[in-house]
Formats: C-alpha cells, structure tokens, sequence
C-alpha cells in the first residue's frame, strides 16, 4: 500500500514582508515549496533529518522527483530515512518572481543574500522544530544557493552537495547573461507591460545564443550541419514558456554572483559533482577551483557520454560514492 509520504507534497507560504539587501520592501511576498520523505525527531521533538533542494534554472521545487534515483527505496537518501523541503527560489514563479508579483521590470535586482535569506526564512516560519538542516542540495543555479548557506550561515547544516555548479559568474555564462540583458534591453516592449509578438521573437534570439552553451565542443563538432538545424529550431521553443522579466532578473543576479573570497568560511562537509556535458559549468573552472579552495571537500567526477548528455540520467553513477561522503558525516 503507497504511503502518502512517498509523495512531493505541494504548499504554499506567504510573508507579511520580504526587505532585500538593496532596502526594497515587498508585502504578502509568496513562496511556493514541497515536501516529502519522513522527519525524524529527537527527545525535545526537533527535526533532525531535514535536507534541502535547491533547484536548477529551469525548474521550482518539483526538480526534486528528478533525483529519484538517489531517494528511492534503500538509495543513498531513503525517503524512509530522510526528509526533504524542496523551494522554489526567489525570482523563480511560482514565488514571488517580476512575473507573478506584477512588478515585471520595476522588481527589485536580487542578490546571493536574498536568495539564501528567502530560503532560510521559509525554514524558520514553518519548520521551527528544524533547528539545523542536514544537509542542502544545490543544481546548477541552486548550488549558488546552497554554497551561500554554508558561507553566510555556516553552522545552519552538516554538509552540501553541489551538482554542476559554480562559485562565480565567469566565461561562457557571464557572456550569455550579458548579451542576453543588452538584446532585452534594447527592446523597447520590455519597458512597456503589454505584452508584444516581438518578446516572443526576443525569446527564441536569446535562447539560440544558449544553444551554443547547452552542449559539449565535442558534441557539436560531430554534428552534421543538418542535425544542428534541426535540433536549434527545436530548442527554440522550450523558452517560450519562460517569462522575459524573470530571465532578466535572474541574469542580472548571475552577472553579479561572486562567492569566490568567501569560499574559507565553509565549516560544513562539502561534496562535488561535476559532468563536462556542456559549455555553460565546465568542471576545470567551475567546480575544481571549488574543490582546490575547500579542504577536505569531496570531487566527485561524473562521466557523461555523447549518447544522453543530460546529467541528471547520470547521477546514479556516482551514489556509491555519495554513499560513502554521507556515511562518512
């Protein structure tokens, strides 16, 4: 018989307010999140299993069911074993983002500290029973997330694991991220709050720039050039779905995201996976650096063929050894 816990169970939280580190106050602020494992107490009835999911930039708190290979029965993190708060970020829909807060680009710019600040705040309001997470996972964007918790908070977990990411904007994605906000930028819809077919056709320039990051030199070489048309006409189409005031947002707090001074305040075990699967994280300047900076942190290398290059079908191959950093804790 399923037990209801096996299930991502979807809420929602609202702050009576929300003050940025730029002062920018919000009222009735929304954050949208999603629980499910089971929770663990100890004798004075504090939680003392809780690990959190902090999603990609694609996603919002259900990214979690993706990693279902690490949390099913008997797997590294047991859903019998552990329990998962998963949140979709701030500046993410559906909490409170440009788009679903109405402000589009008159939002407040977002930095690390917000991002980590909205998290830690959900925690305190409806988990008060947690007075200190196990443990955060952090993907790609997420992972920003995660490693700013254990700078600015460092005592709040035992250990983070971070899942192609990185400690700083550079290279490819400080270039995305730029020429993305100049195309944006000089459109002169996207200061107006009706929206407009050219936004569509803003989407689809900015996302055939990220096609270019989105896959290995190696895989695109071996491309025919038929094969490359084909797949960018397609890949077109995914950002449509995503709001042009998010993007921008997001990639004005991506050209900004700099951890890389603070990385000698982490206490907490700190666990690295990284895939070489796509221009945008490579592991040489992303994650290594990480690793080099952190003592006693784990790197853990994932191998990715050419065959399936979306690493989360990958992810498996390293439990044996994300077994043995957790046991180790």
């Amino acid at each position: 018989m399923y037990n209801e816990r096996y299930f991502l169970k979807h809420e929602q939280h609202f702050f009576d307010q929300f003050e940025f580190e730029n002062g920018f106050i919000m009222e009735n602020v929304k954050v949208d999140y999603g629980v499910f494992g089971t929770p663990k107490y100890d004798d004075e009835g504090n939680i003392i299993n809780a690990i959190l999911f902090c999603h990609n930039f694609e996603g919002n708190y259900s990214r979690i069911s993706d990693f279902n290979s690490w949390t099913e029965k008997n797997k590294v993190f047991d859903k019998d074993e552990y329990y998962f708060i998963s949140i979709t970020s701030l500046g993410f829909p559906e909490s409170c983002s440009p788009s679903t807060s109405g402000l589009n680009h008159n939002f407040p710019n977002y930095q690390i500290e917000d991002l980590v600040k909205f998290q830690r705040r959900l925690i305190r309001e409806k988990f008060p029973n947690i007075k200190k997470l196990k443990g955060i996972i952090g993907y790609s964007v997420g992972g920003y997330i995660a490693l700013g918790w254990s700078i600015y908070y460092p005592d709040d977990m035992d250990f983070i694991i971070l899942l192609n990411s990185s400690f700083k904007s550079q290279g490819h994605r400080y270039v995305f991220a730029n020429l993305a906000n100049r195309i944006i930028e000089q459109s002169s819809q996207y200061s107006l709050d009706l929206y407009d077919e050219s936004i569509s056709r803003l989407l689809i320039s900015i996302s055939q720039i990220h096609y270019i990051l989105s896959f290995s030199k190696d895989y695109l070489n071996n491309l025919s050039i038929l094969d490359i048309d084909l797949s960018i006409e397609g890949f077109a189409e995914d950002i449509l779905f995503i709001d042009i005031y998010d993007i921008k947002f997001c990639n004005d707090f991506i050209l900004s995201y700099n951890l890389e001074d603070d990385l000698d305040k982490i206490k907490c075990n700190v666990c690295i996976i990284a895939g070489d699967s796509t221009n945008y994280y490579v592991a040489k300047y992303d994650s290594i650096p990480i690793h080099e900076a952190v003592e006693g942190s784990t790197y853990l290398p994932l191998d990715i063929d050419d065959d399936d290059l979306n690493i989360l079908n990958h992810i498996y191959k390293v439990e044996p050894n994300l077994k043995e950093f957790i046991d180790s804790i």
